[in-house]
């Protein structure tokens, strides 16, 4: 049970943290419900994978890089009339908020 509370208290936080960094410029409608569903599709997967195979940097730096592309072609499906460049940038800007503060942790 208590590892269940933990992941549900990262998950919170990462989709808190991905949103904060980004809410500001990406002024999209529904971006907090999307910033929320694209981590629960990639977040536990990439959590549950980790925890399989290992933390090895270069490892996790070939998931997140995974991670990136799965949650970029997300937000280009959700966002269809958006510029694809300026979609990367945002599912950047999001990775790039939750791997450096989970690096800190």
């Amino acid at each position: 049970m208590n590892e269940l509370l933990r992941l549900l208290a990262w998950e919170w936080v990462n989709i808190t943290l991905e949103y904060t960094a980004t809410a500001g410029w990406a002024r999209l409608s529904r971006w907090g419900a999307t910033v929320a569903g694209v981590n629960l599709v990639t977040h536990p997967v990439l959590m549950l994978v980790l925890a399989r195979f290992g933390y090895a940097p270069g490892f996790v730096a070939a998931c997140e890089g995974v991670v990136l592309a799965a949650e970029w072609g997300m937000l280009c499906a959700v966002y269809r009339g958006v510029s694809r460049l300026r979609l990367l940038g945002l599912a950047a800007a999001m990775n790039v908020a939750s791997y450096a503060t989970g690096m800190a942790l």
